[in-house]
């Protein structure tokens, strides 16, 4: 007798019954149909009764690989057998002969693995090719595959798999079932299905959901569905289709919404794998929607990020090609115009502008297309400066779905204006796909295009009164995958119109966006305009964790801007040429690198090492004597016996500024000569207990470069500086120093004013119990402050490390835990500005550190620096928006000021904090344990400080002191111990200059397409300015242009060799110098 195991089914609900208004009789009536469905569903699919020889052998690398000619030596797979393990390629090879059983009809594989879901994919992942082309992806969402339609018995087709296993957990055994499917019967079932799903979410009072549950029940009953009666069942299907067809009949007079859906797959180029796993996650995914587009061509895929279209271009030229040949068919659309979908709070102006640009130009080049959006459905915020940098690179559309995530309030647009803080407003339009029974108010970017998501999507919408349409994506995303052909049907059958449902048109999104944003333009005064940051009130830490990968990307946008500029200089002067190839391969390692799981700390610690190798080889490059930078900087600071050059990178002049000298030679006692005088050399201390030589140094120009000499002892001249273990003192300011080596007061002896709350500390070092609800990497959620740990009570000792003359310096080391916190705090002579340089030995898991500020301030607001600029945020908590803004985003600098005087906390490589009422805390390191149990375990070397200055009047110099402190003059050329005799220093140079300390001379490099020189200026203190531009080699033209160079604008008169430029508040301009050599 055989043994029988029954599991009941689920009872039947509709989760929305009471809101509808359902009875009884309307849920018995559901409950039946949906019973009669799965039946139908049934007789779709028959098995026949063949097995499937499979051999099987690891594979190695990535992309297209070859199908060894001895496969049939290898090791035959059975339902036993082992294979795949961490991070492996197995190949699975089989020959399908096609059974007669299916003849004439449409012959399937169905694959049953061991399938385990994994966040944003499953495990394994397969590419399968059929007959030596490649066809399509294998996993748990897509488990069949279509060896042939009009199947002829006895055809033989080869059958290879390349199996990716990404987790430990190997595999046992591949089932693989031979199919005959019937595509009329499961045409129907999807005819039916759709409709009730859309039916049964209709209220009770509709007659729409009466009609159309009548039809199905209609057409289910004309059926003979009896087992075994297939003759009986075929006879009577057309019947049940021509009544399932007149559900389609009943939406004539209908008004409603329209949505545009297209398949789309979230691909994070780094995660939870590496980037090298992505390369072939959108293989399989491409393949998908390439062979669901063959099948349905009313079909519409769109994809975006560039950079994994050229890795497929490298690694799947197959693949390339098709892709290439449905995008001029109309089917493969490409929109969104970033290089890779990068994090964009701390990404730099320059960064984005970049990521922008490469996109554009590879989407032209290679497609003939120029994208209509920035797409970034998954970043963590958004910076207010995205509109301008938008609107000047020719981007009209701004699209993400991440604003639903936020934790407190909701975004209350989903179509609007975005206006940036220089008054630019660009479209906007957020992904509103939810289930329509959901309560909360997040959305997806990676719908499963369920008729609950469809109809969501519209009941989300905001503004509904002003458009009628609303765009959905659909497909298995994050991991990729993409569409399967259940969600393609889903959506044929409510294109053709369902009641009740809103009518529903398979296209791309550019036509989506054509129709909003020309009402937009007519209606302009109607949509609503959000003004300022889209700030995501989630993902808070994202600011914080993995500090060394956001450290190395400061560095690296730094070394960038060095490289260009050096570039740019040796070309325009030397006639050197200018190297683009280096410059762009060194480019991409910065913008893959920003993208948005990696850049924020949100990835597994393997992805932390390639980006490391990644940033150790573009710093090797720049080091090198044989790399780029080396090799411009000699052509035009060509190095010579006892001669450096003292190399300015800003467009502002340097003066008096300490510059650090190392060499492996002892050059104490030393003094450092240059045209504008000398000056004796200090030994200083780092906190990671290096020693440097410093010295300061007068009038490096701006853009340029002056010789400089180690020469013999000089007096030193007078100096201000006084220091104890309890203070630091100068000329214009007194710091003092409790016992535990917090500063107690900080007097600004020319206003005679405390900068410190009374009784209380600033540069309090505390530890916060750092343990997140959900997302350990990702969150710092509100309740951290409810536990906490002063390092002031931990004290190891404080003592003086340096007394002048040109800086005081005291040394204080704290234990914490397992952790070793040291602090070089240092004061310049005659400056107002305290550098705490910090070397951290954390070994903490889930915990904060934080260094406070409690300014003695009667303000509550905060002024930030943001890319292209800076913006105001509230410091108090008056409503739940300033309640839930409790860690946010900087650049360079934060500025807590009155309108006469101000503090400024500049930072290294730091990008969040939090301001409450007075008090500045920067954030200075987490500790998370998912996804990398390691995460920020080690040692980390950062400098912040502290400025003084004149308030609010003065954020011109804050923002002078930021970029001074995060680019210091490079030393060019060989220190050497002190030369004898007296060099003839060279004179040097200032390529340009602007006369405006309002101004920031950001960018110079070669045009993209010609040989002229490029320069991006942008105003930086909310202020109307003007500017006097001066250039040292003769100009013969000067043009403005936007910032992908392309669109020419206003051409400047160019007098005594210089040009006069006007400014708005925070406007960028980029301009077009044309140099007579």
């Amino acid at each position: 007798m055989t043994k029988v195991t029954y599991l009941p089914k689920p009872r039947y609900e509709n989760p929305m019954a009471d809101r509808l208004g359902l009875r009884q009789d309307d849920i018995k009536r559901e409950a039946k149909l949906a019973r009669l469905l799965e039946d139908l569903q049934g007789k779709i699919r028959t098995l026949i009764p063949h097995d499937v020889d499979w051999r099987f052998a690891e594979a190695e690398n990535i992309g297209a690989l070859p199908l060894p000619k001895h496969w049939r030596e290898w090791p035959i797979l059975t339902q036993r057998s082992v294979w795949g393990t961490t991070q492996k390629h197995t190949w699975l090879v089989a020959e399908i002969t096609i059974p007669p059983e299916a003849a004439g009809g449409t012959f399937v594989l169905n694959f049953t693995s061991n399938w385990r879901t994994m966040q944003g994919s499953t495990d394994p992942q397969c590419l399968a090719y059929l007959d030596g082309k490649i066809l399509q992806a294998i996993d748990g969402n897509h488990t069949e595959l279509v060896v042939a339609r009009d199947a002829v018995a006895g055809q033989v087709h080869l059958l290879h798999v390349n199996a990716f296993t990404f987790d430990e957990r190997p595999m046992v055994g591949f089932q693989t079932d031979m199919i005959l499917r019937d595509d009329r019967i499961e045409a129907l079932f999807h005819d039916l299905a759709t409709a009730f799903e859309v039916a049964i979410r209709l209220p009770q009072t509709d007659a729409r959901r009466h009609a159309v549950l009548e039809r199905i029940e209609q057409s289910l009953y004309a059926l003979d569905r009896r087992e075994g009666q297939d003759d009986a069942l075929m006879a009577t299907l057309p019947e049940a289709e021509r009544i399932a067809d007149e559900i389609h009949s009943l939406t004539a007079d209908e008004l409603q919404p329209m949505i545009s859906a297209f398949g789309h797959t979230h691909l994070d180029v780094a995660w939870l794998w590496q980037v090298k796993h992505v390369r072939d996650k959108t293989a399989r995914s491409f393949a998908t929607a390439l062979t669901l587009m063959d099948e349905f061509p009313e079909f519409v895929f769109m994809y975006n990020q560039p950079v994994l279209f050229s890795y497929l271009k490298q690694d799947y030229p197959e693949l390339w090609e098709r892709v290439k040949e449905k995008v001029r068919a109309g089917q493969f659309e490409i929109d969104g115009a970033m290089w890779v979908e990068p994090d964009v709070n701390i990404s730099s102006g320059e960064s984005l502008v970049r990521q922008i640009m490469h996109g554009q130009q590879f989407h032209m080049n290679e497609f003939g297309v120029t994208p209509k959006c920035v797409w970034l459905p998954d970043t963590f915020g958004y910076s207010a400066a995205l509109p301008q940098i938008l609107a000047r690179s020719g981007i009209e559309f701004f699209v993400t779905s991440k604003l639903s995530w936020n934790d407190t309030d909701r975004h209350p647009y989903d179509s609007f204006f975005w206006r940036g803080i220089d008054g630019t407003k660009v479209k906007s339009q957020l992904i509103t796909a939810q289930a329509t029974e959901a309560e909360h108010q997040k959305t997806i970017y990676n719908s499963k295009f369920t008729v609950s998501d469809i109809l969501g999507t519209w009941k989300r919408y905001e503004p509904k009164a002003l458009h009628d349409e609303v765009m959905i994506c659909y497909g298995h995303g994050d991991g990729g995958g993409g569409p399967t052909r259940d969600m393609v049907q889903r959506g044929i059958r409510l294109e053709r119109g369902i009641p009740g449902a809103p009518r529903l048109h398979m296209e791309g999104l550019r036509p989506y966006l054509d129709r909003l944003g020309a009402k937009m333009d007519a209606r302009t005064d109607d949509f609503p305009i959000w003004n300022g940051e889209l700030y995501l009130q989630y993902h808070r830490g994202t600011l914080t964790s993995v500090a060394k990968n956001k450290a190395n990307n400061r560095n690296a946008e730094r070394a960038m801007r060095e490289l260009e500029f050096a570039a740019a200089m040796a070309a325009a002067i030397n006639g050197v040429e200018y190297p683009r190839k280096a410059i762009r391969e060194l480019w991409d390692i910065v913008l893959l690198n920003q993208f948005h799981d990696i850049l924020p700390g949100t990835s597994i610690g393997a992805v932390y090492d390639d980006s490391d190798a990644d940033y150790a080889t573009l710093f090797a490059a720049m080091d090198s004597t044989q790399g780029p930078l080396q090799s411009v900087l000699n052509t035009i600071c060509p190095p010579s016996k006892g001669q450096l050059w003292l190399v300015n990178f800003t467009g502002q002049n340097r003066d008096g500024e300490l510059v650090e000298f190392r060499t492996a030679v002892d050059i104490s006692g030393a003094a450092i000569r240059t045209v504008s005088g000398e000056a004796v050399l200090q030994s200083i201390t780092r906190a990671n207990g290096d020693t440097r030589f410093v010295a300061p140094v007068a009038d490096i120009p701006a853009l340029g470069w002056s010789a400089a000499q180690v020469g013999p002892a000089v007096e030193a001249a007078k100096s201000g500086l006084n220091v104890s273990d309890t203070h630091l003192e100068n000329d214009v300011i007194a710091v003092r120093f409790d016992e535990n080596g917090e500063i107690s007061s900080i007097i600004d002896k020319s206003s005679a004013r405390e900068l410190i709350q009374p009784g209380k500390r600033a540069n309090r070092l505390i530890a916060y119990e750092d343990k997140p609800k959900n997302y350990d990497a990702w969150d710092i959620d509100h309740y951290f402050e409810e536990k906490s740990w002063p390092l002031a009570e931990m004290l190891t000792k404080v003592e003086v490390v340096e007394t002048g003359p040109h800086r005081a310096a005291l040394r204080i080391e704290h234990r914490y835990a397992r952790s070793r916190i040291v602090q070089v705090v240092s004061l310049l002579d005659g400056q107002k500005q305290i550098e705490f340089d910090t070397e951290v030995d954390w070994q903490e898991r889930q915990t904060l550190l934080k260094s406070g500020f409690p300014f003695d301030m009667n303000v509550s607001e905060t002024r930030a620096e943001i890319q292209f600029g800076h913006v105001k945020r509230p410091s108090h908590k008056n409503t739940s928006w300033d309640q839930a803004r409790f860690e946010t985003s900087m650049q360079r600098w934060v500025d807590m000021s009155e309108p006469d005087f101000g503090a400024a906390l500049l930072t290294d490589c730091k990008y969040g904090y939090d301001a409450v009422e007075q008090t500045v805390r920067l954030t200075l390191l987490k500790g998370p344990n998912v996804p990398d149990p390691d995460a920020d375990l080690g040692l980390h070397h950062f400098r912040y400080a502290l400025l003084l200055h004149q308030g609010e009047q003065d954020v011109s110099q804050v923002v002078r002191a930021a970029e001074r402190f995060n680019n210091p003059i490079m030393v060019h050329g060989i220190v050497e111990k002190p030369v004898k005799g007296l060099l003839s220093l060279k004179v040097g140079l200032s390529f340009a200059s602007i006369d405006n300390a309002d101004l920031t001379l950001e960018t110079v490099k070669i045009a993209e397409a010609e040989d002229k020189v490029v320069m991006r200026i942008f105003e930086h203190s909310s202020r109307r300015s003007t500017c006097r531009m001066q250039f040292a080699m003769t100009v013969s033209q000067v043009t403005e242009t936007d910032l992908m160079e392309s669109i020419p604008g206003q051409s400047y008169d160019i007098v005594n060799n210089g040009v006069s430029l006007s400014f708005r508040p925070f406007e960028i301009k980029t301009l077009k110098v044309t140099f007579d050599r």
